[in-house]
């Protein structure tokens, strides 16, 4: 059918008054065979809805591997970032924990640490949601593991504070630096927050990686080792 309406001479970049498009509503639907059509008949790609959302960002978002290859192959651009909160679509699917996704989009030459308008890089965001694999394959292709956010936080120091083990030993064997601290009005380290959450195994696996204490978190620290 769509390919009926294209031959017919349908535009295929006419979008709804919000801006979707049709390749953007099949995006985000997930119809693969739809996207393809649209794509090879020169339907632009390119074309986002009003807050910048792209078809790739938006398959991303929703899990669609095949379109994400589809839109990839096609030629979309996988580093460009939604216009409302600079989040690419490396970072979406990062953080909706879309890990085949995360290695397709790798592969195409996504930025690995390209961060959105806070500084929080898809590093950081897999660290935060304890994506492990995910984690691990960011690290694989490069990603800077100490880039902090604006507020000065790092993966680690996140990681550490919503007591993900696993992410915190990932990071720790790829040379994160443990004694790293955010830039608060009383600038914190990571084996601080896990002592403030009550993580008990990771205060210690940060105090065998080198962690020390500092000032008014040394008390806070001591009581858990």
């Amino acid at each position: 059918m769509v390919r009926a309406l294209i031959k017919a001479g349908v535009d295929d970049n006419n979008a709804r008054d919000d801006d979707w498009s049709p390749l953007l509503i099949a995006a985000g639907k997930g119809h693969e065979r739809v996207v393809r059509a649209l794509t090879e008949a020169g339907a632009d790609f390119k074309k986002a809805g009003t807050s910048g959302t792209t078809p790739l960002y938006i398959a991303a978002q929703e899990g669609h591997d095949m379109v994400v290859r589809a839109l990839i192959e096609a030629g979309a651009d996988v580093n460009k970032k939604a216009m409302d909160n600079g989040v690419t679509p490396l970072y979406m699917a990062v953080q909706k924990g879309h890990s085949a996704i995360v290695r397709a989009l790798i592969e195409a030459g996504a930025d690995v640490s390209k961060a959105d308008d806070n500084g929080v890089t898809p590093l950081y965001i897999a660290a935060q949601n304890g994506h492990e694999a995910i984690v691990r394959a960011l690290i694989e292709a490069g990603a800077d593991i100490n880039k902090a956010t604006d507020n000065g936080v790092t993966p680690l120091y996140i990681g550490a504070g919503m007591g993900h083990e696993t992410v915190v030993q990932a990071l720790l064997g790829a040379g994160a630096d443990v004694n790293k601290t955010d830039i608060g009005g009383t600038p914190t380290t990571p084996v601080y927050i896990a002592a403030v959450m009550g993580h008990e195994a990771i205060v210690q696996i940060l105090r065998d990686a080198g962690a020390v204490g500092k000032s008014e978190s040394e008390s806070e620290c001591d009581a858990y080792v």
